[in-house]
């Protein structure tokens, strides 16, 4: 079902304006989708388990993937060709849910997964230089602040761990609020699981964080305890979070309406962003 409506929105995507940007042509052999053309099909099959997770490298030049099994594969994106395996993954590790390269080494990827493990892998040797366990959590969001000094990882347990990066211990935790203590307040954390968190470009103290319960919020990494301020709506349900300045881009899985634009300083909608989806499928982002 979800590769239908993919391909149906790639065939509405013809109805839409030209945006009067050229398109760089592809070969005689691209399998087009009006505008768009596929450039590359790369087989990753490693052993029937699917991918859970993607990441660009800051150059653009590579693309990392996470698999259902632990494994890690790099892409080349120039020439569509494998790179390099950095894992091969093993029957008792889990999917990788989330990916990052280090911010100021792009020969550094880390990546999370479902059985609550963040590893490190230098990309040059292929060597897991690093592994960190959150236990008894499921780990489906990680991001590096911009200047590379903290990351951040969030998911089942709803707690925001922030780790400094250089000794690689923890260095704050934000907690879930307490549902027996019923400690429950507007910029108190995630009353459900997290599935995205993305820290600013430029704003290197703030970060936000998004998740099942139809809430964006706006931390202060300085801040011990509580977010800055909260969105009201979107229901994330993977790594459907960006910032740009004072805008932030919100993906929801929802029938309508699911593409919106928010203002981070009043914490308050600009305008729904029409996708193009299926009557009967809805958009579900």
């Amino acid at each position: 079902m979800s590769r239908r409506r993919l391909e149906e929105a790639i065939l509405r995507s013809k109805e839409l304006e030209s945006s009067g940007e050229s398109v760089e042509e592809g070969s005689d052999d691209d399998e087009r989708y009006g505008e768009l053309f596929v450039r590359h099909r790369i087989p990753l099959n490693k052993d029937r388990h699917s991918i859970y997770s993607l990441r660009f490298s800051p150059s653009g030049k590579q693309l990392a993937v996470g698999f259902g099994n632990g494994a890690i594969q790099i892409v080349n994106t120039e020439s569509g060709s494998l790179a390099s395996n950095v894992f091969p993954g093993h029957r008792t590790r889990q999917a990788i849910t989330a990916l990052i390269y280090h911010p100021k080494n792009s020969n550094i990827l880390v990546g999370a997964g479902a059985d609550g493990l963040v590893s490190f892998y230098d990309i040059q040797s292929g060597i897991n230089v690093l592994n960190i366990t959150e236990p008894e959590n499921e780990i489906h969001a990680l991001d590096y602040s911009m200047d590379g000094s903290v990351f951040a990882t969030a998911g089942k347990d709803r707690h925001i761990r922030l780790y400094d990066s250089h000794t690689n211990e923890i260095q704050n935790i934000l907690m879930a609020p307490d549902f027996y203590e019923y400690d429950l307040s507007l910029t108190s954390g995630h009353t459900r699981r997290i599935f995205a968190l993305r820290f600013h470009p430029s704003e290197y103290h703030v970060f936000l964080t998004g998740g099942w319960d139809d809430s964006i919020k706006i931390w202060d990494k300085r801040m011990a305890k509580e977010a800055r301020s909260v969105i009201h709506g979107p229901h994330i349900c993977g790594p459907a979070i960006d910032i740009r300045n004072n805008y932030i881009l919100t993906a929801s899985w929802v029938a309508r309406n699911a593409l919106q634009l928010w203002d981070l300083r009043t914490a308050s909608l600009v305008q729904d962003i029409p996708f193009p989806a299926s009557d009967m499928h809805g958009e579900f982002l």
